[in-house]
């Protein structure tokens, strides 16, 4: 009897240790500690001939970024202008910040997620130039439209 007791006793200790474990493993809530900054006007920063993301771009593969841990942990917000070619294949080439806000907190991951993008061949030739806004706000990333 006293071995079974202590036994039920070490496996509630084992399972009240790991319910401590697991809550402090569990994403806490996006805490917004700046303001998300004015979306810029994309097409201002584009030449006439440039193609601006969503109007000559079907994506194939197209994963949005992760948002920053250390933006998340610490509210912050903002918005990242990429600007890349996709040459004939639909692959994307030439990846480079355009504008980011704030400044080497989001533009990195951005550019490495753009990387990865894919397209649908296009269907006059190779884009050169194409700009797309990404949002970082409430913790998660969106396109800009």
């Amino acid at each position: 009897m006293r071995r079974r007791l202590t036994s039920m006793v070490f496996v509630g200790a084992a399972l009240l240790l790991a319910g401590f474990v697991l809550a402090g493993c569990a994403t806490k809530p996006f805490m917004p500690k700046s303001d998300y900054p004015q979306d810029p006007w994309v097409k201002g920063y584009a030449n006439p001939d440039d193609c601006i993301g969503g109007e000559k771009l079907a994506a194939r593969n197209f994963e949005l970024p992760d948002y920053p841990k250390r933006a998340f942990r610490s509210g912050r917000q903002g918005w990242v202008i990429l600007r890349l070619d996709v040459n004939e294949l639909g692959e994307t080439e030439n990846v480079q910040i355009e504008r980011a806000l704030p400044d080497r907190l989001f533009g990195g991951n951005a550019r490495k997620a753009a990387r990865g993008w894919q397209f649908h061949p296009p269907k006059d030739g190779a884009l050169k130039n194409c700009r797309v806004l990404l949002r970082y706000r409430l913790g998660g990333v969106s396109l800009g439209g």
